[in-house]
């Protein structure tokens, strides 16, 4: 394959590769949206039968323990995508300069 070949093969797979990684954060930002959305709603339902302090208290804790879950877990999740992004495309730049072996082929993984 010429220098050329090789240069637009690159830059369609590591657009592949970019653009299946920019929709599993868009797919995951919405995920974490309903879940947020859920939450608040199940702590609100559960506002009104707050009778005393301690119970608010109480709530709140559990609250921001489940805020803080989920806030890992998103962090987490967005890591995974970014580390797999990297490998992907750390494997097709190492394919094109690799000039010792022949090519293999890096399959993009799709969302």
């Amino acid at each position: 394959m010429n220098p050329f070949e090789t240069q637009a093969k690159l830059g369609r797979e590591l657009f592949e590769v970019n653009t299946a990684t920019v929709r599993k954060f868009f797919e995951l930002g919405g995920e974490e949206l309903r879940k947020v959305w859920e939450l608040n709603q199940e702590f609100a339902q559960k506002l009104p039968e707050v009778r005393d302090i301690s119970t608010f208290v109480e709530l709140q804790r559990e609250y921001g323990q489940s805020v803080w879950a989920g806030v890992k877990s998103a962090v987490q999740s967005r890591g995974e995508i970014v580390k797999d992004a990297v490998e992907q495309s750390g494997g097709l730049l190492r394919n094109v300069f690799n000039t010792e072996t022949p090519t293999e082929e890096v399959a993009v993984k799709a969302a």
